[in-house]
């Protein structure tokens, strides 16, 4: 990740807002801002720096990314698989198992009661009904998979 071009949109955003007492310390990759601003500008500024920055920060910030749960469920409600794909760029998922029958760790060598990592969709950014495509693409691992 290029942290220089966070800092860059970090600096023009606090220019525009004539924002003028800002320290800056930059160690080991981090930034450290020390800057005086009200609530709701910050708040704006957040918003655009993960708007701006979101696959670049999705290695950190994992949760703050679209995502889909796809859940198979028995008539009593037991879980028989349980998935969440997440969205990690704009035309690609990457789909992890979260809980069911399968013993999924033995198959991606992932460890057993961990969340394993399945496999990576494409999908054209055109398409219409993303869940659908999510779900139905799912189906179709699992058939290869049992």
């Amino acid at each position: 990740m290029n942290i220089l071009q966070i800092q860059e949109f970090i600096e023009e955003f606090l220019k525009k807002k004539s924002i003028q007492d800002v320290s800056t310390q930059i160690t080991k990759g981090e930034i450290m801002y020390s800057v005086r601003m009200e609530t709701n500008i910050f708040e704006e500024l957040a918003s655009k720096v993960l708007d701006r920055f979101k696959y670049e920060l999705s290695e950190y910030t994992m949760f703050l990314h679209d995502h889909y749960h796809i859940d198979r469920i028995t008539d009593n409600y037991e879980i028989i698989h349980a998935v969440i794909a997440y969205q990690v760029s704009e035309t690609v998922w990457e789909f992890y198992y979260q809980d069911g029958i399968l013993d999924v760790a033995k198959k991606t060598g992932t460890v057993a009661g961990e969340t394993c990592y399945l496999y990576k969709l494409e999908l054209d950014s055109s398409e219409d009904n993303l869940e659908k495509n999510l779900e139905k693409s799912f189906d179709d691992w699992l058939k290869t998979f049992i």
